[in-house]
This record gives structure tokens, C-alpha cells and sequence, in this order.
């Protein structure tokens, strides 16, 4: 729908022979409904519970995408949703780059400001 106004707009204009500027702040999630845009393009959950291990869901889709933002690999499987053993590797390579962070493998806190935030 968003599409379609948009594509309108630009015809519209063009007809009138200006240029059209079309927002793009409004994306798809994944459930098919508009949201705005997460931090780097992730936009799984703005909830930060503390995940581990087996912890399954949107949080860790949401530490998983922005893990890949600063490209470190979650796995093969990539965004999938379940914190397995790649995924615990990875946020443990993060929390020892950035942040003078615990590298305990646990999305807390202080993990999830730095996953947002990398400066500290």
C-alpha cells in the first residue's frame, strides 16, 4: 500500500516535472506489518531481555542481526532466532573487542548498549 502511494508520488511529480524526495524511513518487518527502522537495519524487537545459551525469539534474532552489523558470524544458519553455540561465540568475540565488556557468552546490559552502540 505505502508502495503504491509512493510510486503515485513519484509519477505525479515527475508529471509536473519536479522531483520527488520519497521517505524511506517505514520498512516491512517480518510479519508483514510497517515499523520503523531499527538500529543498523535491525528491527526484529526493541525488548533487551538477558539471553544466553538456548534462549530463542526475537531478542536474540534482534543481538543476532546487529552481531552481523559488525560482522561477526552467527553461523551458518544466521538470523534464526535460536542462541546456539555460534552465536555464544560470537557475542564473546564481541563482548572482548568492545567495550572492556565480561566475555561471558550472556546478552545483559551492558552487551545489548554495546551491540547498539559500539563507542561505549
Amino acid at each position: 500500500m505505502i508502495t503504491r502511494k509512493r510510486i503515485g508520488l513519484l509519477f505525479a511529480t515527475a508529471a509536473l516535472g519536479s522531483v520527488a524526495i520519497v521517505p524511506t524511513a517505514a520498512v516491512a518487518s517480518d510479519a508483514g506489518s510497517v515499523g520503523t527502522r531499527g538500529e543498523y537495519g535491525c528491527n526484529y524487537t526493541s525488548a533487551t531481555p538477558e539471553i544466553s545459551l538456548g534462549s530463542q525469539g526475537k531478542a536474540v534474532k534482534q543481538a543476532q542481526c546487529l552481531l552481523k552489523h559488525w560482522r561477526f558470524s552467527v553461523g551458518p544458519s544466521g538470523v534464526d532466532g535460536d542462541f546456539g553455540k555460534d552465536t555464544r561465540k560470537a557475542v564473546i568475540k564481541f563482548q572482548q573487542k568492545y567495550c572492556n565488556l565480561k566475555d561471558d557468552g550472556i546478552v545483559g546490559k551492558n552487551t545489548w548498549r554495546a551491540l547498539k552502540n559500539p563507542g561505549c
